[in-house]
C-alpha cells in the first residue's frame, strides 16, 4: 500500500511542484520585505502613531459623508403606481386614466405584466391603509428578468407630465418583510402637522405639500389624510328654541324623520318574511329648500336652525395623543439625510397657525433608532472583547493594544461602503458590529507571541522582530481564507442579494485594512507601551524583571 500511495504521491508532486516553488519563492520576497518595513516603522514610530490618527480622522470623516438608511435599496422587479384623481371622479374616467397609463407601460421593453386595480377594493387588516374609491386605481407592475426597476422609472417619469399634476405615484416596492418588521412604513419620510384645530391643522398641511412638490431630492408628496365626502351640517339655534317653547329634542327629531323617515309599528308581510314599513318624503322633496319650509309646532324650522355646507374627515390619526396630519414623501436622489435636510430648509419659514407645529419623522426616525441601538451594541461588543483579553493576557494594558485593530478595521468598512456606494444602514453596521471580534484575531495572534518570546529572555525588539518572521504566514492564511469566503456575498451574486451584501463588504474592507495595518502598527504600540512602562517603573524605583523571568504586569 505504501508502494501505491507513493507512486499516486510523486505524479502529483511533479505536477504541482514548480507553481508551489514558485510560490515560495514570492512569499520568501514578500517576508523580507515585511521585514524591512517593520524595522523602518520600529525607527519612525512618531511617523506610524501619525498616519494611524490620520487613518482615524479619515475614517470620520468619510464616515459623515456616507449615504445613510434604514436598509439597502433592493431591487425587487417591481413597482406599483397608484392613481389618485379629484373626489367624485366618475369610474369611467378614473378607467379610462389607468388604461392610458397601461399602454404606456405596455411600451416599455423591460415591464412583464400589469395588474390593474380600479375603483373601490377592500382593505385588508394590516396590509394597507390607503384610502380607495371611485376616483382610485392601482396598477401592479412585474418586470421581465434582469430588467432594472430603476432604468424603467426614470423613462416612465417623462412620460406622465400628460396627467393631472401629484396624481399618479410611482412605489418601488421596496418595503420588504424585513423593513416591515424594523418598522419602516411605506413612505420614506413624513412630515407630521399637529394641531387640536383639525382645520388650521389640514389647511398648513396642504400648504406644506405644496411646498415639498418643489424639493428636487423627493418625489411622492401626497398628503396621508384626504378629505371625506361632502356633509351637511344642522345646528339648532337653542336660544330661538326657547324663545318659542321648543325643546332642541323635538327640532332633531323633526328633521330626522322628514329626512330618513319613520318606522310604523305594522310591517309588511310577504308569504314568510316580515317587511318594515318606513314613511318618509317623496325622494324629490328630501332637500334642503324644503327643509327649511318644514313646521314644528307651527314655527317655520328656517327659524331654529341654520344649515353649513362642509367636508368631513376621512379620518382622524392620533400620535401621542395629539391629532395629526401627514405628508408623505419619497426619496428619489440622495440618502434620508440629505432629504431631510433639504425639507427643513424648504419648511423652515413657513408660518404656523396658532398651536399648529410640525416635525419629521417617517423612515428617518426608525433609521436614528436603529443606529443608535447598534451604536450601543458596538460599545458592549468592545467592552466584551477586552474582558476577555484581560483576562487571557493577564494585563490592563496589552488589551488596549489589541483592541486598536477595531478602528484599523473601521477604516476599511468605512472605505469599502464608500467606494462601493453601499453606504450606512442597519445591515452595513450589523457587520462593523461582527467586524470587532474578527479583526483582533491577528493581533492576539502577533501579542501572544510576543509575550512568549519575552518570556524566554527576548528584549522587546527582537520578540517584535521574531513575531514578524514566525506569525506573519499564519495571519495571512487565516485573513485570506475569511476574505475568500465574504468575496461571493460582497459581491451581491443572486437574487435579493442587495440586502445582504453591505454587511460582507463592511467586513471585507475592515478585515483587509485591519490586517494589513495590524502588521505594523500593532508591533509599534506594543513597543511604545512596554517603553513607557519601563520609564513608569523607573521612575517609581521598581527594578527591572532579569532576563529569563516573567515580565511584570500591572495586576500582578
Amino acid at each position: 500500500m505504501r508502494a501505491v500511495g507513493g507512486a499516486i504521491r510523486r505524479p502529483m508532486a511533479r505536477a504541482t511542484g514548480p507553481f508551489l516553488d514558485g510560490f515560495d519563492r514570492r512569499f520568501a520576497r514578500f517576508h523580507a520585505w515585511y521585514e524591512r518595513v517593520l524595522q523602518s516603522a520600529l525607527r519612525h514610530r512618531g511617523r506610524v502613531v501619525a498616519m494611524g490618527l490620520v487613518i482615524f480622522a479619515i475614517t470620520i470623516i468619510v464616515g459623515l459623508r456616507l449615504e445613510r438608511s434604514v436598509l439597502p435599496n433592493v431591487d425587487q422587479g417591481a413597482f406599483r403606481a397608484v392613481i389618485t384623481l379629484p373626489r367624485g371622479t366618475p369610474l369611467e374616467v378614473t378607467a379610462s386614466t389607468a388604461e392610458a397609463l397601461e399602454g404606456i407601460l405596455h411600451r416599455d421593453g423591460d415591464v412583464d405584466a400589469i395588474f390593474s386595480r380600479i375603483g373601490r377594493q377592500v382593505a385588508i387588516a394590516g396590509m394597507s391603509e390607503e384610502e380607495t374609491g371611485l376616483n382610485t386605481a392601482s396598477l401592479e407592475v412585474r418586470l421581465r428578468e434582469g430588467g432594472s426597476t430603476a432604468d424603467v422609472l426614470e423613462r416612465l417619469t417623462p412620460q406622465l407630465s400628460d396627467f393631472p399634476p401629484n396624481s399618479i405615484a410611482l412605489q418601488t416596492g421596496q418595503a420588504t418583510a424585513l423593513s416591515r418588521l424594523l418598522g419602516g412604513g411605506e413612505a420614506d419620510l413624513a412630515v407630521r402637522v399637529m394641531g387640536e384645530d383639525p382645520d388650521s391643522a389640514f389647511i398648513f398641511a396642504q400648504e406644506v405639500e405644496r411646498r415639498l412638490t418643489a424639493v428636487p431630492s423627493i418625489t411622492n408628496v401626497q398628503l396621508g389624510t384626504k378629505l371625506g365626502q361632502p356633509e351637511v351640517l344642522v345646528k339648532i339655534d337653542r336660544e330661538k328654541a326657547a324663545s318659542y317653547g321648543i325643546q332642541p329634542r323635538t327640532v332633531q327629531e323633526a328633521v330626522d324623520a322628514n329626512l330618513r323617515g319613520v318606522r310604523t309599528s305594522e310591517e309588511f308581510v310577504d308569504f314568510d318574511q316580515k317587511i318594515t314599513m318606513v314613511v318618509r318624503l317623496p325622494e324629490e322633496a328630501r332637500e334642503l329648500a324644503t327643509l327649511q319650509e318644514m313646521l314644528v309646532e307651527g314655527v317655520p324650522l328656517r327659524e331654529l336652525i341654520s344649515i353649513e355646507e362642509t367636508t368631513g374627515a376621512s379620518e382622524i390619526r392620533r400620535v401621542n395623543q395629539t391629532r395629526i396630519v401627514a405628508v408623505h414623501a419619497d426619496v428619489v436622489s440622495g440618502d434620508l439625510a440629505g432629504a431631510t435636510s433639504d425639507m427643513e430648509v424648504a419648511l423652515r419659514d413657513l408660518p404656523r397657525p396658532g398651536d399648529v407645529r410640525w416635525e419629521i419623522g417617517g423612515e428617518n426616525e426608525e433609521m436614528r433608532r436603529s443606529f443608535r441601538a447598534l451604536l450601543v451594541a458596538m460599545v458592549l461588543a468592545v467592552i466584551l472583547v477586552y474582558m476577555i483579553l484581560a483576562a487571557e493576557f493577564e494585563s490592563f494594558v496589552h488589551p488596549f493594544t489589541v483592541l486598536l485593530s477595531v478602528p484599523l478595521g473601521t477604516f476599511g468598512a468605512v472605505l469599502a461602503l464608500w467606494i462601493t456606494g453601499a453606504g450606512l444602514n442597519t445591515v452595513s453596521l450589523i457587520g462593523m458590529v461582527v467586524l470587532v471580534g474578527i479583526v483582533d484575531n491577528d493581533a492576539v495572534v502577533k501579542v501572544d507571541f510576543i509575550n512568549q518570546m519575552r518570556r524566554k529572555g527576548m528584549s522587546v525588539r527582537d520578540a517584535i522582530r521574531e513575531a514578524g518572521h514566525a506569525r506573519l504566514r499564519p495571519i495571512l492564511i487565516n485573513t485570506i481564507t475569511a476574505l475568500l469566503g465574504l468575496l461571493p456575498m460582497a459581491l451581491g451574486i443572486g437574487p435579493g442579494a442587495e440586502l445582504q451584501a453591505p454587511l460582507a463588504i463592511a467586513v471585507f474592507g475592515g478585515l483587509l485594512t485591519a490586517t494589513a495595518l495590524t502588521l505594523i502598527v500593532i508591533p509599534v504600540v506594543y513597543d511604545l507601551l512596554e517603553e513607557g512602562r519601563g520609564r513608569v517603573r523607573e521612575a517609581l524605583g521598581w527594578s527591572r524583571a532579569p532576563a529569563g523571568m516573567p515580565i511584570p504586569q500591572p495586576g500582578d
